[in-house]
């Protein structure tokens, strides 16, 4: 909190915990490249970058929800993660309902119609790999893993849903900060302390990945000068 307050107190653009929570599992896809990986064909195909999606809330109730997906985010110091996804939110407001959103499902034969579109789309893209502008969505439209902030719901845990059509082995969700009781040198006191929601497709990522990636998350939010103020 206080290296985000110092970033703040630097630059116009506002850094958030949830600009730090995907760099640090950015960095965490960098150094444990094994479990950017999607399936393909009941094969692990393994992705060259990493590319993290971030949902964005076209209203202020969260009701009608699309999303950005930055880059090579391993790579960008966290003053640019915050820039281009604001960037890419004030895009996809601008323009909300294009691609798979443009297909918002109303009434019974818009309902099917969607699931249709969905199906046909997440099949030509990850099955079979195909890609061409025509079909109207960005190539890897959700990266290799997402990070949602919870918090701005109001919900103390949640954990959110592996969304099959985006193939994602890693979704996290970000739940609000909250004083918690720690006993230190024999007297209690409070600590801040965040709690992360992480959701894995068990064919990608086992229990020991998973306790790698949250070793590295610790380390980052332990020395956070270390990993988010310089280009990896």
């Amino acid at each position: 909190l206080g290296f985000i307050d110092r970033m703040n107190a630097e630059t116009s653009v506002r850094v958030t915990m949830a600009h730090c929570v995907g760099k640090a599992v950015a960095e965490a896809y960098r150094q444990l490249p094994a479990v950017n990986c999607l399936i393909r064909l009941g094969r692990l195909y393994q992705r060259r970058d990493v590319d993290i999606f971030f949902p964005v809330a076209l209203d202020r109730e969260g009701e009608d929800m699309s999303g950005a997906v930055l880059r090579n985010v391993d790579r960008l110091p966290l003053r640019e993660v915050a820039e281009q996804l604001a960037h890419e939110a004030r895009v996809v407001r601008s323009d909300a309902g294009g691609g798979f959103g443009a297909f918002r499902g109303d009434g019974l034969v818009g309902r099917l119609v969607a699931r249709a579109v969905v199906r046909i789309g997440g099949l030509l893209l990850y099955t079979l790999n195909v890609w061409h502008p025509a079909l109207g969505v960005p190539k890897d439209s959700f990266g290799g893993a997402a990070v949602t902030d919870l918090s701005q719901f109001g919900a103390d845990l949640a954990f959110p849903p592996l969304l099959p059509m985006a193939r994602l082995p890693f979704v996290i969700g970000i739940c609000p900060i909250t004083d918690e009781p720690v006993l230190e040198g024999g007297a209690w006191r409070t600590r801040k302390t965040l709690r992360l929601a992480a959701v894995f497709d068990h064919r990608v990522i086992d229990g020991v990945y998973a306790g790698r990636l949250s070793q590295v998350l610790r380390d980052v939010f332990a020395r956070p000068d270390a990993y988010f103020a310089e280009t990896r």
